[in-house]
């Protein structure tokens, strides 16, 4: 009977086993917030193994709610969703949102109000529920592209004036507009991120800017890129999203770009010194065809060797919307891979990719605006996770930085490997391709830091949580209390370089790197 039972259970799973690994791991669903259009461009993982999405209510009237849900692994809504409300209609959120600077974790967001001069802010917990949220008087009307956490604490929001150009507004960490500059730069300013040394990179409309901590412009570029099929040149530019790269690689900037005739995604590298390395087009629709379709950018998300990105966009008529897509894209060199579908069965109108729990995620609006939409991928990251060897035709002198170890390309997010049986084995969870059960390791984010460093996952109560430089000195100590799924240290003061975490108690004793520069 033993026997007999061992066989049943070997069939089933060599049955299960024989059913094409795809179909089983990209999962997307839908879910309504509102009877009109929604909108929502951006998402944020969560500590453990969920993602959080946020939008309003587009161009409708009465404009003046914010929807958050949150979605797991298997882009499911079963989990919790929020509705908060402003004093007064908003002009339309776009991507601006991101993680809090809250030790409970949470999110913040800002919204240009739609009677002018005013901007809303709001930060919630990590499910959703609202902090606080006020109105702050600005200089001048600024419509809100992107937002990130500020490298002197709060958070700092990009977007334009009336007249068109780019424009900041720096926040204090409980939502207080502090000063607010506009650049005689044309363009709409979708992202912003910190850049390398110091200060922030935005992008928008062609342009790409720096400024300093304080605001104070230091260089302007104009994105150029090559020529359309007809010959005629890409002329506008939008959706613009910036990926940074580790230590003096630069970033990647990604959107959509828009000739007489036809649209593309885009992919190109810029030096932080605002030099252009290369620019590639993805892929190109004519726009003159029935239904008018486009190709939209979602954004690039770096590939499991660290050596390339992977840019995603999706394709269909402006509202139906369409299929997603994917492509590598050496970092080096701009070398294009073979365009990818993605598989998703619901038609998407506009998305935002990133990658966390060894998955890849899109969240965004179904076709039609009708809903939000959500997927996930568990496949496609694996796929590309193999170390790219170094006789592949790669220039490895052409990444600064990029350590080589035994053949292999170590990952310009985190350099510094371990090894597991010989083989390198990548600290950073999101480099990893463990099984669920891996959430009881802690998870270092952002890596590298310029300075408040959060520490997430499946935390172990009265556990404690030590941070060392690389001689081996305690530099910081916190205990878990019960409930705490994150605890952030402010490490601003510290010299550069690599340090780790380690989280002691009576079931775990693990250990993370990460890097402050």
């Amino acid at each position: 009977m033993k026997r007999t039972l061992t066989n049943l259970l070997l069939w089933i799973a060599a049955t299960f086993l024989s059913f094409p690994l795809t179909a089983q791991n990209v999962f997307e669903s839908t879910q309504a917030w509102h009877a009109v259009d929604h909108s929502a461009w951006k998402i944020e993982p969560q500590n453990i193994q969920n993602y959080v999405i946020l939008g309003n209510k587009f161009f409708e009237p009465n404009n003046n709610t914010i929807y958050m849900s949150e979605f797991n692994e298997f882009a499911q809504f079963n989990s919790w969703s929020r509705m908060h409300t402003a004093p007064e209609n908003l002009q339309t959120f776009w991507k601006s949102f991101c993680r809090s600077t809250s030790s409970l974790g949470g999110y913040f967001a800002v919204a240009a109000m739609a009677s002018g001069n005013k901007v809303y802010t709001i930060t919630t917990n990590a499910t959703g529920h609202k902090f606080w949220d006020r109105v702050s008087n600005l200089p001048f009307n600024v419509q809100f592209g992107g937002v990130c956490l500020a490298t002197n604490g709060g958070y700092i929001a990009c977007g334009s004036n009336n007249n068109g150009e780019m424009a900041v507004t720096k926040f204090n960490g409980v939502g207080e507009a502090e000063w607010t500059k506009s650049y005689p730069v044309s363009g709409f300013g979708w992202s912003i991120k910190q850049a390398s040394g110091g200060g922030y990179v935005l992008a928008g409309t062609r342009s790409v800017i720096r400024i300093e901590v304080d605001g104070t412009l230091a260089w302007t570029r104009t994105l150029t890129l090559p020529v359309s099929p007809d010959g005629s040149n890409y002329t506008y530019t939008e959706f613009e999203e910036i990926l940074p790269l580790s230590g003096e690689n630069g970033f990647i900037l990604t959107g959509s770009a828009f000739s007489n005739s036809h649209s593309g995604a885009y992919t190109a590298r810029f030096s932080w010194a605002g030099a252009q390395i290369w620019s590639k087009i993805n892929e190109t629709v004519n726009t003159s065809l029935a239904g008018t379709p486009v190709c939209w950018i979602n954004n690039a998300i770096l590939s499991n060797s660290g050596t390339k990105v992977i840019t995603t966009w999706r394709n269909g008529p402006v509202s139906a919307g369409g299929a997603l897509r994917a492509q590598l894209v050496n970092i080096a060199d701009g070398v294009q891979g073979a365009v990818q579908g993605l598989g998703n069965t619901i038609p998407v109108q506009e998305a935002f990719a990133t990658r966390a729990h060894s998955k890849l995620i899109i969240g965004g609006t179904r076709g039609t605006y009708s809903q939000v939409y959500a997927y996930s991928n568990a496949q496609f990251l694996i796929d590309n996770a193999m170390p790219v060897q170094n006789n592949d035709g790669l220039d490895v002198n052409n990444i600064p930085n990029v350590p080589t170890v035994s053949g292999y390309l170590t990952s310009v997010r985190n350099a510094f490997p371990t090894y597991e049986s010989g083989k390198v084995k990548f600290d950073d969870p999101i480099l990893t391709y463990a099984s669920r059960t891996a959430y009881t390791d802690l998870t270092v984010f952002p890596n590298p830091s310029t300075g408040l460093v959060y520490v997430g996952g499946k935390m172990e109560v009265g556990a404690m949580l030590r941070v060392f430089d690389l001689s081996g000195r305690m530099i910081m100590e916190k205990s878990v209390p019960e409930g705490e799924a994150m605890i952030n240290f402010d490490l601003t003061n510290q010299p550069k370089g690599m340090y780790t975490v380690q989280m002691v108690g009576d079931r775990y004793n693990i250990t993370r790197k990460f890097i402050l520069e």
